[in-house]
């Protein structure tokens, strides 16, 4: 069978078969299974011994002890912690990788539980913010993913928390620019309009031999995994689009201690970091 007509019996697309085989991703034990019996394979010893093994391969994963990761949630950090590079963009919010727990926490409150049918309980909250944490430790790992995030102005006009939480997450965030493989940029208003103002995007570079993934969110369709390579094509020119209007890297961080500056009391002390940028 080609790589096309087995993905076509899980119904995935090719690349995604092709991450399953080149163990980039965890397969699900049905999926297994599924190619098992596609494949012709009928004896239930070695069906069972295969299906022991995505058991024993799914261990691997921190985030399967946590029943707030979904399916979907799942892939994404399955990827995630496969990239050797990550490119995120986000129009309204600071993106996930940089944000503090008290941020995050007043992204659920606000902007999450009025969308839920039952709000999410404190404990709810906490578990998340625990699955975000270990997410980001990703950036400090050895060997860990080259990051690219563009951060827009329009992430601090509209506040998540108080003068405090936002204070915060600046220097949350020039603390993150020092790691060797960050790189943060601002995206101010003045540089006007621009490809990604629909949304928010993040390219998931895989290794070798593997096609990479755009992964996208909105409120009709959720999560999307778009693979096809006219979306890879066009998400890459819009996130260098997104870098070009954005302020250089030394800039960057003197715009967001400028904008903590006009919140109460005086710059972050991360002030100091800006001067050694320069």
């Amino acid at each position: 069978m080609t790589l096309e007509q087995a993905a076509a019996v899980l119904e995935v697309s090719g690349a995604t078969l092709s991450r399953i085989e080149t163990a980039v991703r965890v397969p699900r034990a049905r999926d297994v299974r599924d190619l098992l019996d596609a494949y012709g394979v009928t004896d239930e010893a070695r069906i069972a011994e295969v299906t022991a093994l995505v058991a024993d391969a799914r261990e691997s994963g921190w985030w399967e002890a946590y029943s707030e990761v979904d399916d979907a949630y799942g892939t994404y950090i399955d990827l995630e912690a496969a990239a050797d590079q990550i490119e995120q963009y986000e129009t309204s919010f600071v993106p996930a990788m940089i944000q503090t727990p008290e941020y995050l926490r007043g992204l659920l409150s606000a902007v999450v539980n009025p969308q839920r049918e039952s709000s999410l309980s404190e404990h709810d909250i906490e578990k998340r913010v625990e699955v975000r944490l270990e997410r980001q430790r990703l950036l400090q790992s050895p060997g860990g993913p080259k990051y690219s995030v563009v951060v827009d102005e329009g992430a601090f006009v509209r506040a998540v928390g108080d003068a405090r939480v936002m204070r915060g997450q600046i220097e949350h965030m020039i603390e993150t620019a020092r790691l060797p493989n960050v790189r943060l940029r601002f995206l101010p208003f003045r540089a006007g309009a621009h490809p990604a103002q629909g949304g928010s995007l993040t390219i998931l570079s895989l290794p070798r031999d593997v096609s990479d993934v755009v992964y996208v969110e909105s409120f009709t369709a959720g999560p999307l995994f778009l693979e096809n390579p006219a979306d890879l094509r066009r998400c890459r020119r819009i996130f260098a689009s997104l870098v070009s209007k954005s302020l250089d890297e030394p800039e960057s961080l003197a715009a967001l201690l400028e904008i903590a500056a006009t919140l109460d009391g005086d710059a972050p002390s991360g002030r100091a970091l800006t001067d050694e940028a320069r």
